[in-house]
């Protein structure tokens, strides 16, 4: 069997404007096969072009436009400082969380997500204040040892008195801050449990749906699949009603014959 003889040389306009508008539903070698071409020069023309790139920063920029379109944006905007980058952290973990979940969130799952990215940040606020006692906390322990390196009677009680004092409330600050880290990191966690469970609880549905009439019933209370059935419902109906009326029509047979394909009484009614 001869061997294919693959094209070679510059990739046309035609093969360019294929390989955009294909590039998300087949795969570099099946492109390369489409096009009769090698893959080196697909790879080429993806990477030359930042095919990947520009097809992220599209999709990153219609997830934030939908997040600032949202009803509870403004608070968010209210409730976070932009300038220390917070409202940055918000809208990219949001980007991706959505991402991760391909997009197909509800309403009850987006208040999930924006109260587990809104703990992290408490979170992150409350580990910098921590981070900060632990370094204010080093400062004056030096300080502290260094008016006890001095003797007895040349130390500075009311200045050793004060350091000790100032001492004392970074330490109760960094056990504060540790037990608010904590409390915080629970409550992120039962989020993120809820929102695990109510996602697989959706998926479930969806496949008790495809085995058992309960399940599709379940599978219905889902307001999103509940509009989506219905469509589907009144497009075939649309259709058996369309078919119906082809198929009463008179049609010529071969042996000369004339008869509607589909005989009922309402058929009959008509011919005569």
């Amino acid at each position: 069997m001869a061997k294919t003889t693959r094209k070679r040389g510059q990739l046309s306009l035609e093969e360019q404007h294929f390989i955009k508008n294909n590039f998300h539903s087949l795969s570099i070698p099946e492109i390369a096969e489409s096009l009769n071409r090698s893959v080196a020069p697909i790879e080429k023309f993806i990477q030359k072009n930042n095919i990947l790139e520009s097809e992220d920063q599209e999709q990153f920029d219609t997830l934030k436009n939908k997040l600032h379109a949202k009803s509870f944006w403004q608070e968010i905007v209210r409730q976070f400082d932009s300038e220390s980058g917070e409202l940055t952290y918000f809208e990219n973990t949001w980007i991706n969380l959505v991402k991760q979940f391909r997009e197909d969130v509800l309403p009850a799952e987006e208040l999930q997500i924006k109260q587990f990215i809104t703990i992290d940040i408490l979170i992150n606020r409350s580990m910098k204040e921590r981070k900060r006692h632990i370094a204010e906390t080093e400062k004056l322990q030096v300080k502290v040892d260094k008016e006890y390196d001095k003797p007895e009677d040349q130390r500075d009680i009311a200045k050793l008195t004060n350091l000790e004092t100032q001492l004392s409330f970074a330490r109760n600050s960094i056990a504060s801050y540790t037990n608010e880290y904590t409390k915080l990191l629970n409550e992120q966690q039962k989020i993120s449990k809820d929102l695990k469970a109510t996602r697989e609880q959706r998926i479930k549905r969806i496949e008790d749906g495809k085995s058992s009439w309960v399940g599709l019933i379940r599978m219905l209370e889902d307001e999103e699949l509940r509009e989506r059935e219905g469509k589907e419902m009144q497009i075939i109906s649309m259709a058996t009603e369309k078919a119906k009326k082809n198929m009463a029509e008179l049609h010529q047979y071969e042996d000369g014959g004339v008869d509607p394909p589909f005989l009922i009484p309402e058929n009959l009614e008509q011919e005569t």
